[in-house]
């Protein structure tokens, strides 16, 4: 009996012990999560800025195609995505470090393309004026 005892402890000690960072089967990878979660909601801001322009775009049909090109960009499928986040869902110190880099990424992203903008305008000087000869 206590040898039974002994091994119930050893064992529920050594489950508890285990990597709790690893992720399972049919779970994306952190990284993985990351870049497709960067890219869905890349793809959901063009979608939402294409449908505000053009009424006749419908906002499920579209958001849907742009997820979908997302997933084939990434080698995965929704239901492989679904199952991903509600994984990391019920772990939170594991999304919080992926969220937070989708943030970074974008933010980055963002600060790179309102830089580009900026070049390219053409700033007043007070010499790109044409003078106006009578």
């Amino acid at each position: 009996m206590r040898l039974l005892l002994l091994l119930f402890w050893i064992s529920l000690f050594a489950g508890s012990c285990s990597d709790k960072k690893k992720i399972p089967n049919g779970v994306l990878p952190p990284e993985k999560m990351q870049a497709v979660l960067t890219d869905i909601l890349i793809a959901d801001a063009l979608n939402s800025e294409r449908i505000v322009k053009d009424s006749t775009l419908k906002w499920p049909n579209e958001n849907a195609s742009g997820f979908l090109k997302v997933f084939q960009l990434h080698h995965t499928t929704k239901n492989e995505f679904n199952r991903s986040y509600n994984f990391y869902l019920k772990r939170p110190d594991l999304f919080k470090v992926i969220t937070d880099s989708v943030s970074s990424v974008i933010n980055r992203k963002n600060l790179a393309l309102t830089t580009f903008t900026d070049t390219i305008k053409n700033k007043f000087n007070g010499n790109n004026f044409k003078k106006v000869t009578r």
